[in-house]
């Protein structure tokens, strides 16, 4: 006897409906990520555009058109649209500017003059930097459009929404231009050998050959053969090989000794930048004899967010020591480039340089930097540079 199977089973139109009321939830989940993940790659693009042109613009060599990089609006702009791989911005979008960093208590930005604006330039020759306290900022707006507008209206980015909200990608980058570069002239190669100089007519008044035609002429008239040897006197012109000496102009090379900087300036080493309560410090080891002069110090630290304790997280940098105390200050910026007051030089051997803050250095964030500058022949060409 066969029993029947009580359990109820499912057909094929329940499934269907079943699907259909999962399909648009399911697609909506796979629409989403999509445009998350475009959305975070226009993102990561604009701001890689926008240091990649700060980047090239902060150099001072020579741009693609007249002037230095730092003048260069068209090389500005194509650093930053070599890596627009989806089109999200326009040359209209890159705006750029150069200030000298924050300076409170005015509010951060107000001190930037932008002078390449809407991809057009209106006067680059006017960022002209002599020292190295003035900055280049790049700014880009960059529009994120749905793939279906009408479905996910509210997660638009344009400039021409109401108000304006793009994807803004900034940065800023201090332009060194007190950094001389010196080209090494080459000694001058030897000839191989001068046999021009042997044309000389100088050295052909040898009285040798001379004298020797001035004694002959009595053993001639005893001698019939005599004769024949005449023409072997004629010979003595082989003595004009002398001019060899000629050589001598080698000590036009003598200018090669004009360079009397001193030399080991390019095995000067350093640690790494520590913190200890509220200094900022860097080991220097100098293998040079003799004190080496310090032409300036570009200092970068965490000035917004250094000190954790507290309400005031800022850190303000109020003096500068090496072997003695060459400048004090409330400095607040990002960064400062400082001229020693009085002068300050590396000794031989082991030293230290200590940057005091107003309280203590709880919290770097990896953009902490110190470039020292030299000017001292011969070291003018090896900064120190950490990290």
């Amino acid at each position: 006897m066969k029993l029947k199977d009580l359990t109820p089973r499912k057909n094929k139109a329940q499934a269907m409906v079943e699907f259909a009321i999962a399909l648009p939830i399911l697609l909506m989940l796979l629409y989403g990520i999509l445009e998350a993940g475009r959305l975070l790659f226009l993102y990561s693009t604009i701001v890689t555009a926008s240091r990649q042109a700060v980047r090239y613009g902060s150099t001072t060599g020579q741009g693609i058109s007249t002037g230095p990089r730092y003048q260069d609006c068209a090389g500005i702009r194509l650093a930053a649209q070599k890596v627009d791989f989806l089109n999200a911005f326009d040359d209209t979008d890159i705006h750029i500017y150069h200030d000298k960093g924050p300076n409170p208590p005015s509010p951060v930005g107000l001190s930037e003059t932008e002078y390449c604006l809407g991809g057009v330039a209106v006067d680059p020759t006017s960022f002209n930097p002599t020292s190295n306290n003035q900055r280049i900022v790049v700014r880009i707006d960059g529009d994120f459009l749905p793939i279906i507008p009408k479905l996910v209206p509210f997660i638009s980015r344009s400039s021409s929404d109401i108000p304006p909200d793009p994807i803004v990608g900034k940065s800023a980058r201090t332009v060194i231009v007190a950094i001389s570069i010196q080209v090494t002239i080459p000694p001058p190669t030897l000839p191989p050998t001068t046999p021009t100089f042997t044309s000389s007519p100088t050295l052909q008044p040898s009285d040798t050959a001379t004298t020797t035609p001035s004694n002959t002429p009595s053993p001639t008239l005893q001698f019939t053969l005599t004769p024949s040897f005449t023409p072997t006197i004629t010979l003595s012109p082989t003595i004009t090989l002398t001019p060899t000496i000629t050589n001598t102009p080698t000590s036009t090379l003598s200018p090669t000794a004009i360079p009397t900087g001193v030399t080991g300036c390019n095995s000067i080493t350093h640690g790494a930048i520590s913190r200890s309560g509220n200094s900022m410090t860097l080991t220097i080891n100098s293998p040079v004899t003799t004190p080496v002069t310090i032409q300036d110090v570009f200092v970068v630290w965490n000035n917004d967010k250094g000190h954790l304790a507290g309400s005031d997280k800022t850190l303000r940098l109020q003096s500068v020591s090496l072997g003695g105390q060459f400048w004090s200050g409330n400095s607040s910026a990002a960064s400062i480039t400082i001229i020693p007051s009085p002068s300050a030089s590396i000794p031989n051997g082991t030293s230290t340089i200590t940057f005091t803050f107003h309280q203590s250095y709880d919290n770097p964030d990896g953009t902490e930097r110190i470039l020292i500058n030299l000017s001292t022949p011969g070291c003018t060409l090896f900064p120190i540079q950490a990290p």
